[in-house]
């Protein structure tokens, strides 16, 4: 099975106004993607890609985690 790494350490509620979050993703100590956290919902942009993304807004993430977040527990 792949590793992933993924970090963040925050100490306190940071809001998100009118910049995104993105988290770099690393698999096995490579690139692997970038996910990116905006008001409007969430994008996943694989590595490599220059334009190309995946958007979800956060109803149909939140649509899609309940169907299938406890797939592979």
């Amino acid at each position: 099975m792949a590793k992933h790494d993924v970090s963040l350490q925050v100490e306190q509620e940071i809001p998100i106004m009118n910049k995104n979050v993105v988290f770099p993703v690393r698999r096995d100590g490579k690139a692997f993607g970038r996910l990116r956290v905006s008001k409007g919902g969430i994008d996943w942009m694989p590595s490599g890609a220059q334009k190309k993304h995946h958007h979800l807004t956060w109803d149909r993430a939140a649509e899609l985690i309940r169907e299938h977040g406890d797939e592979f527990s």
